[in-house]
């Protein structure tokens, strides 16, 4: 049986995550890529690097009601940002390198939903809910980012 703050979760873990991917697309960046995945790598490093500073401002101005909530006995860990998932065909391949961000995205929006399904408090489940939303339109963003690229 595990116990997580919420406080720690939106401190640490969640930008710590952002991070962390954002790190694995500026190191794919730094070698031999196509230029439409040049591109796309440029957008989702930003896009990492804004969550993480995002949450850190939250952190800062949110309620410590919310932010002193424990969650008991969740299940799962929080998500591991693994670089495996970025693949070697993420170098030239557009659709692969969306793979890999989808992928990373789905990982905190489970995270996120099955925290949400353990709430016991009302706000701190709306903060979770929220970031699980923010993190779906994100990914859509992402996607609808990616074809634009594509058809150039």
């Amino acid at each position: 049986m595990r116990f997580e703050q919420t406080r720690t979760i939106l401190h640490h873990l969640a930008p710590d995550y952002h991070r962390t991917v954002s790190d694995y697309y500026q190191t794919l960046a730094e070698g031999d890529v196509s230029p439409r995945v040049r591109l796309m790598l440029d957008y989702l490093i930003d896009h990492e690097q804004h969550r993480a500073l995002a949450l850190g401002e939250y952190c800062r101005d949110a309620s410590p009601h919310v932010l002193d909530h424990w969650f008991k006995g969740v299940e799962i860990n929080f998500p591991e940002a693994r670089q495996e998932i970025l693949g070697e065909a993420a170098k030239t391949d557009l659709d692969q390198l969306i793979k890999s961000a989808v992928s990373y995205k789905n990982n905190l929006i489970s995270y996120f939903a099955h925290l949400t399904a353990h709430c016991t408090g009302e706000e701190t489940c709306h903060l979770f809910q929220t970031l699980k939303t923010q993190e779906e339109k994100a990914m859509k963003r992402m996607i609808r980012h990616s074809q634009g690229l594509a058809d150039l």
